[in-house]
């Protein structure tokens, strides 16, 4: 049962989801000639009117990866006369495009109240994928001379609520093109961030959306018993190392974890005897929440959210 997100994620704090669209009856729909460069520039139009970052995705044939921070806390930083400028680019939607902020005015004037709610509705990826995939479904049939559904639901996210959440969410979606054999080389990837974490490829047609990419990205730790004891940040860079050597873990099996995730992980709550079966394995990143044990425990309900990927276990200590 999908939990809602307040019980996943506290109202008006930043939050960082999974997201995973797929195409109806999981036909390659994304494949066709320039389905994918559009895609990615819709995207990335969005990027500078929300309060929302991108920290990875992945564009495969027949459903997409995203992960996305919400911003509610830079959204409330907002001048009033920027939210209103930011309101109207996002309701000014022209081929699932936002408008961009210096094609628009600053609008109406906004109560006390409009201000709150328009900052809220920012700070939201939901109009943004409503836009983008309404978009392209019209474009689709458009092209193919059909009508109905282009896309299999809604949307599915997964709350990563910690560092161990992110980081391993981070692996998996860009190793999606080499768990599909399209790639021997995560870095080689085409539409994913993979291809960008050392730095931005700009010949490449995601070049647009893979430049809102943090370089690098601070979270909080917790120690083994679920208690916050400062904060990690890891780069681009170390990203990379981590899913090239987890590459070389799954195919050919002759790889091995960075010293300093050997290190690290076990603190994040991950079994790292498990690490290489789930990252080499898809559909294992779902669920209500991505974290570590003692994290999922904290949360509010009756029943603790289960661990669909199998990477977190019970840390005792």
């Amino acid at each position: 049962m999908r939990r809602p997100r307040s019980e996943r994620n506290p109202e008006g704090q930043p939050g960082i989801w999974h997201i995973v669209s797929r195409c109806v009856r999981r036909e390659r729909l994304l494949e066709g000639p320039g389905h994918r460069e559009w895609m990615v520039g819709a995207l990335a139009s969005w990027m500078d009117v929300l309060a929302v970052e991108v920290l990875g995705y992945a564009l495969m044939g027949n459903h997409i990866h995203l992960i996305l921070r919400t911003r509610p806390d830079l959204a409330a930083s907002w001048l009033p006369g920027q939210v209103r400028r930011r309101k109207v680019a996002a309701a000014t939607v022209a081929d699932g495009r936002a408008c961009g902020l210096d094609d628009v005015g600053t609008g109406p004037a906004l109560t006390a109240e409009e201000i709150v709610a328009a900052r809220q509705k920012l700070s939201h990826p939901g109009p943004m994928l409503r836009a983008v995939k309404e978009a392209f479904a019209r474009r689709l049939n458009l092209q193919q001379g059909t009508s109905g559904h282009v896309w299999e639901s809604r949307y599915h996210d997964v709350a990563l609520l910690d560092a161990g959440g992110v980081l391993a969410c981070q692996v998996y979606v860009d190793l999606n093109p080499f768990r599909a054999n399209l790639v021997e080389d995560p870095a080689l990837s085409s539409f994913c961030s993979a291809r960008h974490r050392r730095a931005v490829d700009v010949s490449a047609p995601d070049a647009a959306l893979a430049a809102h990419l943090p370089r690098n990205l601070d979270h909080p730790l917790l120690d083994r018993r679920g208690r916050p004891c400062g904060t990690w940040s890891w780069s681009n860079a170390q990203l990379a190392d981590l899913t090239l050597a987890t590459a070389q873990m799954i195919r050919p099996g002759i790889g091995r974890l960075p010293t300093w995730a050997a290190d690290l992980l076990p603190r994040l709550g991950v079994q790292v005897d498990r690490w290489t079966d789930c990252q080499g394995r898809g559909g294992l990143m779902s669920g209500n929440v991505l974290a570590a044990h003692s994290t999922r425990s904290a949360l509010p309900g009756v029943r603790m959210p289960s661990d669909k990927s199998g990477l977190f276990g019970v840390v005792k200590g």
